[in-house]
């Protein structure tokens, strides 16, 4: 199976709406690898993962994981040289109309029955402003995903708004922000394992808890423009939560779904 080219149809869609699904766009044997290569970071994840929606109330040692967050590049030393990121890159430098360059990813998992909301915000929320209309983000589930599990809710036309004004949510201990969006507007989008979103970096997204039975396992890759250098000053709601992970040295980076 051959990466799919972006058509004008969808650089302009993008340029429009900040947000895309791209159909069929990674084979079943790719996915398959990924989701092989990333299972240590559920099996293994008290030591080498952040609970994303830590819970207030709870203790470090006996956090629900209501939102797993790691990443890939942690257990994968050879994941720079996989096809699939190299197409991502080329893909969302198409639909940002300036070379972009990989800034990092996230391995994103809700367990089945216990999850919540990743709630509303804008990637730029979380980063700096010298990010300022520079990002873009690829979404890749590894299962099929609705409303019922944790699918991609995106603000048509958001990306055009402006950084709106982002807080911590309510009863965590995580860094996890949200803002207020008008929800009239609001896309869901539903799709098949090997499908995968685009979303610009202003644009305003969330996910639903997963209430069905299995996982709900994404990989999320960050880009910036090339030429950025660091992420400039942050915003005054941005939060910095140590959950005590040693990842020999490496900073978390900012966030995703």
């Amino acid at each position: 199976m051959s990466f799919p080219k972006p058509t004008k149809e969808q650089i302009d869609a993008f340029a429009e709406r900040g947000w895309l699904v791209v159909e069929n766009a990674i084979a079943k044997a790719d996915l398959d690898l990924i989701e092989n290569k990333l299972e240590s970071l559920l099996t293994d994840k008290e030591r080498l993962a952040f609970d994303w929606a830590w819970d207030e109330s709870e203790d470090r040692e006996n956090r629900s994981f209501r939102i797993v967050q790691s990443w890939p590049s942690l257990v994968w030393k050879d994941i720079a040289d996989q096809a699939y990121r190299k197409w991502l890159v080329e893909f969302g430098a198409a639909l940002m109309q300036t070379p972009m360059t990989f800034w990092y990813d996230q391995f994103l998992a809700k367990p089945p029955g216990k999850s919540v909301p990743t709630e509303w915000h804008q990637d730029e929320g979380y980063w700096g402003r010298n990010l300022d209309n520079k990002g873009i983000t690829c979404w890749i589930p590894l299962q099929d995903v609705d409303a019922n599990n944790g699918c991609m809710h995106f603000i048509d036309r958001g990306h055009l708004d402006g950084i709106l004004q982002h807080r911590r949510v309510e009863g965590m201990a995580s860094d996890l922000l949200t803002c207020d969006v008008d929800e009239s507007r609001m896309v869901v989008c539903p799709i098949a394992r090997g499908s995968v979103t685009f979303h610009h970096s202003k644009t305003p997204h969330m996910t639903t808890a997963n209430t069905s039975r299995g996982w709900r396992k994404a990989v999320t890759n960050h880009l910036h423009a090339v030429g950025v250098e660091g992420e400039g000053d942050h915003y005054p709601w941005k939060v910095h939560v140590n959950q005590g992970l040693d990842l020999k040295g490496r900073a978390p980076a900012a966030e995703s779904l």
